[in-house]
C-alpha cells in the first residue's frame, strides 16, 4: 500500500536508501529530517509492515543545496520535483515505482504545478531508469555534470502535468 511517511518509518526508509545507491544518492539521518521538513510529497510503499519502497517529491520552493535541483530552479518558475524513488530489489517489476510516479503526477497536477521534473544518472549508467522515465512521458531537457567532474552525469528529465 502507499502511504505518507511517518516518522516510525525512519530506520527502514535509510537502509532501503542505503540499498538503491548509487542509483540514488546518500542520505543520512539530518538529510531525512530535512527531506520530512520539506518535501510536501513524501510517500512510502508498505508491503507487510516493510517499507519496499519511496519516492519524496520537492516543489520549486524548497530550500535544497542540491546542484541538480538548482538546475531546475534556473529553468523553471514552478515544478514539481523528484528527489529521489527507490524500489527494494525484491518488489521490482511489481509496478510500485510506476504506482508512485502516478500518484506523484496526481499530486502534481492537483497542486497545481506545471511540470514534473527529475534526472537520472548516466554516468555511472542507470539505463534502466533511463528507460522508465522514457516510457512514463519525460522528455530530456540537457545533460549536466553537478559537481564539474566528468565521472558524474545525470540526464535532466521533464514531463508536462497538463496545468
Amino acid at each position: 500500500m502507499i502511504r505518507d511517511y511517518t516518522d516510525a518509518d525512519a530506520v527502514q526508509v535509510l537502509a532501503l536508501n542505503h540499498a538503491c545507491q548509487p542509483e540514488v544518492g546518500p542520505m543520512s539521518g539530518d538529510k531525512l529530517a530535512a527531506f520530512v521538513e520539506w518535501a510536501p510529497y513524501f510517500r512510502v510503499v508498505d508491503v507487510d509492515d516493510g517499507i519496499v519502497g519511496l519516492l519524496i517529491g520537492l516543489d520549486h520552493e524548497a530550500p535544497y543545496g542540491s546542484p541538480n535541483y538548482g538546475w531546475f530552479v534556473e529553468h523553471f518558475d514552478r515544478f514539481a520535483y523528484i528527489d529521489r524513488i527507490a524500489i527494494d530489489e525484491s518488489q521490482r517489476g511489481q509496478g510500485w515505482g510506476l504506482s508512485l510516479y502516478k500518484d506523484f503526477e496526481q499530486w502534481a497536477t492537483t497542486t497545481g504545478l506545471p511540470q514534473l521534473c527529475a534526472e537520472v544518472n548516466v554516468i555511472p549508467p542507470n539505463p534502466r531508469s533511463v528507460r522508465f522515465h522514457e516510457i512514463f512521458g519525460f522528455e530530456r531537457l540537457d545533460e549536466f555534470e553537478p559537481t564539474g567532474s566528468p565521472d558524474y552525469r545525470v540526464v535532466m528529465l521533464a514531463k508536462p502535468t497538463g496545468n
